[in-house]
């Protein structure tokens, strides 16, 4: 079972927004993820947001709402490219690189996500590919 709990601070919104120079901060945000397995607690995230909408205006569950979407599409593509393929810790030095191999690792997600059996993980879709990749190749409809 996972559970989120969120907690949402306006009184040090304006603090953070004068003295870090965060403009438009008016509410400050912590996430929290638990999961759950027998009775037991087996993993705890703590996510902090910092937010332009009023703290008085948003009620609690809207604000775990919109962090939840957020993360959807953050998972959907960094979560892969950055956890799972590293992509934080590539050292690139010549100039440009950098977005020519951001483009590259987006086009393999999209090939990943778009390619093979419907409900097959992208961890299974690219071991297919590893292994198999002229099988996989010809597979592609251009």
């Amino acid at each position: 079972m996972i559970v989120h709990k969120i907690a949402v601070n306006a009184a040090d919104a304006e603090f953070v927004c004068k003295a870090w120079n965060v403009p438009n901060c008016r509410s400050l945000i912590c996430k929290v993820r638990e999961v759950w397995k027998d009775k037991k607690r087996v993993s705890c995230t703590k996510r902090y947001f910092v937010s332009s909408l009023d703290a008085k205006e948003v009620s609690r569950e809207r604000f775990l709402e919109l962090s939840c979407g957020h993360w959807q599409v953050e998972n959907r593509l960094h979560l892969i490219k950055d956890r799972w393929w590293d992509e934080d810790k590539h050292v690139l030095s010549r100039p440009g690189l950098g977005e020519i191999w951001s483009a590259m690792t987006d086009l393999a997600v999209s090939l990943l996500w778009a390619w093979g059996e419907k409900g097959k993980t992208i961890t299974k879709k690219a071991m297919a590919v590893a292994l198999r990749p002229m099988d996989c190749l010809k597979n592609l409809k251009y």
